[in-house]
């Protein structure tokens, strides 16, 4: 069994000068999860840390849930960034697009673990009645969808059911990067050093076994540096 991460110090509140109220609550809560965990974000602390009056933030957030919903929400548009921002999603091959989204979800896992745990936790969250995540899930989903049909058309890959294909895609870069950010991957002897290239190279080997030909695919990959 692995030891519970140690938590941190509860950074002091700093002053709240005039600026994004919204923003500024949910930088506090992040804070708050990474100092004491999920169970000790409120509205009022946050608001403490914030260093704005405690009745101020309810304009913006009615309670807990509704502050951890903007918190998830910053953690998908994150996400979607980090996507939208990986240097292969603009490769003409469906199948390196693939590989960059997945890749692009294990970087923002990497640089964000507070938020990736916060929007993996659904229970946290009103994640069914946000806009904004519905419609960025959605383009992740959509814009999956919509690589794996093209591969499928231009013959790329092996025989395959799209939708097994989507669902082994989406839990394998979600089990790597929940691997890494709960510091599991050292169990198989992966020191932090090392994490980013190694879920990597899984990411890969589990997209060039997809192809119709995994080889000149793994070529490609390797010619283009992606």
């Amino acid at each position: 069994m692995s030891k519970p991460l140690a938590r941190k110090k509860p950074r002091p509140a700093r002053p709240y000068h005039h600026g994004n109220l919204r923003q500024a609550m949910v930088d506090a809560a992040v804070e708050l999860v990474e100092a004491s965990g999920a169970e000790g974000v409120t509205v009022r602390e946050a608001a403490r840390r914030a260093g704005v009056s405690s009745g101020a933030p309810f304009r913006h957030f009615a309670n807990r849930q509704e502050l951890m919903t903007a918190v998830a929400e910053d953690a998908m548009a994150k996400l979607r960034v980090s996507i939208e921002q990986r240097p292969g999603l603009a490769d003409e091959c469906p199948l390196t697009r693939l590989l960059a989204m997945a890749d692009g979800y294990i970087h923002w896992a990497v640089q964000h673990p507070t938020h990736y745990r916060v929007l993996g936790d659904r229970i946290l969250v009103d994640f069914y009645g946000s806009e904004a995540l519905l419609r960025d899930n959605l383009w992740i989903r959509a814009t999956m969808q919509a690589t794996l049909i093209e591969a499928q058309r231009k013959e790329l890959l092996r025989p395959c059911d799209l939708n097994v294909v989507a669902l082994q895609a989406r839990a394998l870069a979600y089990g790597l990067a929940r691997m890494h950010v709960d510091a599991h991957l050292k169990e198989f002897g992966i020191p932090r050093s090392k994490a980013r290239a190694t879920m990597y190279g899984v990411l890969c080997d589990f997209i060039v076994n997809l192809a119709r030909d995994p080889e000149a695919l793994r070529q490609r990959l390797e010619r283009t540096g992606v």
